[in-house]
């Protein structure tokens, strides 16, 4: 297990080493100019000369690259060019609300989705399972922000059952918000539980098992379902790491301070320090999620070592 933990951590450096630079060049070749967005209409070019010096915007790309690889490899993120507050702390604070409402999204995935799944494979072709695989659809193909925009005018406007349908608070705001986020994701864990656990349901263990004379009930908890739990962990955690990574529209609709939206305000602003921090953190995010569900593999199947 160690050697694999290390051999993992080995090879993620190269991954976010090469999302680095790409972030780096990628945004330098986008066109605007932060000076020109800080110093806006009342800049002349003294002005925006002396602010691109201060951010060493007008050394050449590779001396700027040098000198940001270097900073980052101390653990220095930088400063952002808006604010001039560091971009570690920015991130830290815009991370709280974004797992708080990741978690609460993905908790209500996984209490929705798995049942309706189960459900559907159980009562395969009947009326339960024709509902299931309608939400599944419905939840795949509305938009996010169709969605979350309906759901603040009904439940927030006309039916005033949600008084603050904006910003953030762990109260009423976070409802709106966490559904959104939560529908597509239910969806999925829907449609993946329904066709792993039917193909689980038709192995010769299972019939093996029934014939036992065992009840229902316990051969779909004790032989089927931690039979179909990998995949149905995989697309859970996935999803968890994407909503860590921000809910870009989420967030933005609702007015939530998370990392999404301060990913949104970044581009726009140009502000080249935030960007890179902010995908730095989202690329060890994905790796860290996607390592962990690994190694969680062996406490559902005994089978799989490392």
């Amino acid at each position: 297990m160690t050697r694999y933990l290390v051999s993992r951590i080995v090879q993620l450096l190269p991954t976010i080493l090469g999302i680095y630079l790409l972030t780096f060049f990628m945004m330098r070749i986008l066109p605007g100019d932060p000076a020109q967005f800080l110093e806006g209409d009342r800049g002349d070019e003294q002005s925006m000369a002396e602010t691109r010096r201060r951010l060493r915007l007008d050394e050449p790309i590779l001396v700027q690259l040098a000198a940001y690889l270097g900073d980052t490899l101390q653990g220095d993120l930088g400063r952002s060019f808006i604010t001039n507050q560091p971009v570690s702390d920015m991130i830290g604070r815009a991370f709280v609300p974004t797992i708080q409402l990741a978690l609460t999204a993905t908790t209500i995935a996984l209490i929705l989705g798995v049942p309706l799944g189960v459900v559907s494979a159980v009562r395969q072709n009947s009326i339960w399972d024709a509902l299931s695989r309608l939400v599944a659809l419905v939840g795949v193909s509305i938009p996010v922000f169709w969605l979350g925009l309906q759901m603040q005018v009904i439940f927030g406007v006309q039916l005033k059952w949600i008084p603050r349908i904006s910003g953030y608070g762990i109260d009423e705001r976070l409802i709106l918000p966490a559904i959104s986020a939560s529908l597509g994701m239910i969806a999925l864990l829907t449609r993946i539980t329904r066709s792993t656990l039917l193909d689980v349901l038709n192995q010769d263990y299972i019939r093996t098992a029934k014939s036992k004379g065992l009840a229902n009930l316990r051969v779909l908890t004790r032989h089927a379902l931690v039979n179909a739990l990998l995949p149905i962990v995989t697309v859970w955690g996935t999803s968890l790491a994407g909503l860590l990574s921000g809910a870009l529209l989420v967030e933005t609709i609702f007015s939530w301070p998370g990392m999404g939206r301060l990913l949104v305000d970044s581009i726009g602003a140009r502000d080249y320090p935030m960007i890179q921090g902010l995908v730095i953190a989202f690329a060890l995010i994905y790796a860290g999620i996607n390592l962990l569900i690994d190694l969680f593999y062996p406490f559902i199947d005994p089978r799989i070592r490392y």
